[in-house]
């Protein structure tokens, strides 16, 4: 689905934000195809709407598609309201014949008021038969396909499904109801298929699922775990809603994780946009593509980029063993001889001379409280954090000048202790924060590390669980 789609749709949905309704702007100025991709989807939808004001109309004229041509039926409908008698007609259809009057209008038509709504009744059926039928093959052919729930695997042993109070013991193919729950062990995961659509959950290990409601718009409760899913687009008007303790998400077609525990909830998206709604006070944000928020109570509600890793540049034959023989080159920072994604905050040993590298990226505190930094390098090294996401605000809080790998209390060459512990900094849960370590050798082996203490736990590496790599241009201040 292209980004006009989605925003159409959106529109569509009555979910487009005032910033996304000045992207679709922009992107209709861009050109006709734009404009007539947008009006033909507009249409598509409108002709839904319409099918669905009359239910009963619907079922009969997929039938009667199947069994004609279009413009044969067309025709045959336009046929029977010209063949309508005058006085059938609604009165506006009349024309001013009165000489007497020679002002442009229409006479009225003494009718009785339940001959005119059978009149207009008799018009408009048709009228609705033969726009239903002209946007017929069109919508059967562009709306989105539509299938059940089924167990369609389970992975690692036995899995106990609940069903109107009672435990059945579930079996891949099973058909799954509304009002199910299934309830995974440390040891068994379960896949969702709802074929011939292409939707598909994997409930993880640990995971309470139930399904809410899958008519008129599925609806599931994630109770505590994790799933992944890979959502079709549903049907206009019907999202996908996932509601957990803390928040509910909202899905019209993407694919994205899902992680809620007893306090907060998590939402990872890989591919188009999810809703994310706080339960408790509403507020909501769009998550898109590699990017994640968490709605919990004490942490505020933004999108941030999503963690996996953290960026690794390096430069050669730079001559000198300090920091500002890097910061200080022409080459620094815009033109590495190499950059590429570590997944956590540590090098391998390299064993070269005249060596510098940089890592850079986003930390994303799990919990807010006071943490404290180490950093550890084979040549001089320094670590700079900001007070937000702005690398133009870093300063250095930590620096070491060489030792081996994870020696966090490495002495310089007067055997003096270096600031390799930073002091305690607050962070706060659900914001991200600028974080670069910079290593420079002249000679001997180059690695660098990072380590960090997480309120209540133990100094740890930082792991990609916890980073997310720096992209595009940045503004550094000058050293």
């Amino acid at each position: 689905m292209t980004r006009l789609e989605e925003l159409t749709l959106k529109l569509a949905d009555d979910s487009l934000s005032d910033e996304k309704a000045a992207e679709l702007v922009t992107l209709l100025a861009e050109s006709d195809d734009a404009r007539q991709t947008h009006f033909q989807l507009i249409h598509i939808e409108a002709g839904l709407r319409a099918i669905r004001t009359i239910p009963d109309l619907a079922p009969a004229i997929l039938t009667q598609l199947h069994r004609d041509q279009e413009e044969s039926i067309a025709t045959g409908v336009m046929r029977q309201i010209r063949e309508l008698p005058v006085s059938d007609r609604p009165p506006e259809a009349i024309p001013n014949t009165d000489p007497a009057n020679p002002e442009p209008g229409v006479v009225p038509f003494p009718v009785a008021p339940s001959a005119t709504r059978r009149s207009r009744r008799r018009i408009w059926l048709p009228l609705a038969a033969c726009l239903a039928l002209l946007i017929g093959p069109v919508v059967w052919w562009l709306a989105p396909v539509t299938g059940d729930p089924v167990l369609a695997e389970i992975q690692g042993g036995d899995l106990i499904l609940e069903r109107a109070g009672h435990l059945l013991r579930a079996t891949p193919g099973m058909r799954l109801q509304s009002g199910d729950r299934l309830r995974t062990s440390d040891k068994v995961a379960a896949v969702i298929g709802f074929s011939p659509e292409t939707t598909r959950f994997l409930v993880r290990t640990n995971t309470e699922f139930t399904l809410i409601s899958v008519s008129g718009g599925k609806h599931y409760g994630l109770g505590a775990g994790s799933l992944e899913a890979s959502v079709a687009r549903q049907r206009p008007f019907h999202p996908m809603l996932f509601g957990t303790p803390q928040a509910e998400a909202r899905v019209i077609g993407t694919k994205f994780t899902l992680m809620t525990t007893t306090t907060a909830t998590r939402l990872e998206v890989a591919e188009g946009e999810v809703r994310l709604t706080r339960a408790g006070d509403r507020t909501h944000v769009d998550v898109p593509a590699r990017h994640y928020a968490i709605a919990a109570a004490g942490i505020e509600l933004c999108v941030l980029p999503r963690t996996g890793g953290i960026l690794c540049e390096f430069w050669t034959g730079i001559p000198g063993g300090e920091i500002k023989d890097l910061l200080d080159h022409p080459d620094y920072p815009s033109r590495p001889v190499h950059r590429y994604e570590l997944n956590n905050f540590e090098t391998p040993v390299i064993q070269t001379n005249n060596f510098a590298c940089r890592l850079s990226g986003h930390i994303h505190p799990p919990t807010t409280g006071d943490y404290t930094f180490w950093i550890a390098s084979g040549g001089s090294g320094a670590l700079w954090l900001s007070p937000d996401e702005d690398p133009s605000r870093t300063e250095v809080i930590a620096t070491t000048r060489g030792g081996l790998p994870r020696q966090w209390d490495a002495p310089n060459r007067r055997n003096e202790l270096m600031m390799s512990q930073s002091p305690k900094i607050p962070l706060v849960a659900g914001r991200c924060y600028f974080i670069q370590a910079v290593e420079k050798s002249a000679t001997n082996s180059s690695h660098i590390e990072v380590a960090w203490m997480i309120p209540g736990a133990e100094r740890e590496i930082i792991s990609a669980e916890f980073l997310s790599p720096l992209t595009g241009k940045t503004k550094e201040k000058k050293r």
